[in-house]
């Protein structure tokens, strides 16, 4: 009898501390290639290496952001990079050929990214095309249309307005890179639409069981829609703060965000509730590809080596808390 105790006491103090591991994996890998690449090189741990990793992540953090909200939902939005040159050339075009004034130009751009949301929305739910297929299509339209704003090539300007140079290059006491400010914003605006309100509520409810939500009087295609527009719109101002950091605006400078933006939400999935897309998460996963990238930067690793790790650590993630959701 005492031997059967201990084993259940044995099980059940293992079973605890993979639910713990599997909560808390995401920040504990952070941790841990943190310490590697201090070890590997002192000055990692300098407070501008810091920011510069957090000013790294404000882009893919935002517009993974945006995708976790409509992925909440069980919907996918692949037409997030494009939204985010939308973003970008939009209100490049305006502020140099139309209206030479930051702010109307970033109201009138976010509208734009809006309304591609709605677009979007009004395919997948009116219509009735797979997510993933309409987005995509979506995706190529986009692309095109910002091939015929920036005449295929890159547009810049030798005077862009104050406002929008603040975004991506201004520092707040001459240390905190502004992006990094507007990416805590961002989550903190995320985290409280998505956590404290009734609309956040139900686009979770409609991603765990649509069936159920709608039995419970709840507006799923209201809420799906919201979920796009939401996302584009967030991809939209990522683009905006990356032609700003730049400088400069190409037809397919949000192309190389989407997969890593997709991979900070999965990573996120495995933070605080495996399997459950949310915010905090999201921004850590952000964070944990940053490190990887400014470290190998950092060591001297070989360009390739970040894609692999990077990917790596994904299929990783995703398979421990798969093995750990097993095992309960």
């Amino acid at each position: 009898m005492e031997n059967k105790k201990k084993k259940s006491t044995n099980s059940f103090e293992k079973a605890i501390m993979l639910e713990v591991m599997g909560k808390y994996f995401l920040l504990i890998a952070i941790i841990l290639v943190s310490v590697m690449f201090a070890i590997a090189s002192p000055s990692f741990l300098k407070v501008t290496n810091i920011l510069d990793i957090f000013r790294a992540a404000s882009i893919i953090g935002i517009m993974g952001i945006g995708l976790t909200i409509v992925q909440s939902t069980g919907d996918f939005d692949f037409a997030i990079g494009a939204e985010a040159t939308v973003g970008a050339c939009a209100i490049a075009k305006i502020m140099v050929e139309l209206i030479p004034n930051f702010y109307i130009a970033f109201l009138l751009t976010m509208i734009v990214v809006a309304c591609i949301g709605l677009f979007n929305s009004y395919i997948v739910i009116n219509i009735g095309m797979q997510a993933f297929v309409a987005t995509f299509g979506v995706s190529t339209l986009m692309v095109g249309i910002c091939k015929f704003l920036t005449g295929g090539g890159q547009y810049y300007s030798t005077s862009w307005p104050s406002g929008f140079s603040i975004l991506g290059q201004g520092f707040v006491l001459g240390i905190i890179p502004v992006s990094v400010i507007l990416l805590a914003l961002c989550t903190i605006i995320a985290f409280v639409f998505m956590e404290k309100t009734k609309t956040g509520r139900y686009i979770y409810a409609v991603g765990a069981n649509p069936v159920a939500a709608q039995h419970v009087g709840i507006n799923i295609r209201r809420n799906r829609r919201i979920a796009f527009v939401v996302c584009s719109m967030f991809a939209g101002f990522a683009g905006i703060i990356q032609a700003s950091m730049l400088s400069n605006v190409t037809p397919s400078m949000g192309d190389s965000n989407f997969l890593p933006a997709m991979s900070t939400c999965m990573l996120g999935a495995t933070f605080l509730r495996p399997g459950v897309f949310n915010i905090l998460g999201t921004i850590l996963g952000s964070i944990l590809l940053a490190v990887i990238s400014n470290g190998l930067t950092m060591v001297g690793a070989s360009f390739f080596l970040k894609d692999i790790i990077q990917g790596a650590v994904l299929i990783f993630a995703v398979g421990f808390v798969a093995v750990i959701r097993h095992k309960r």
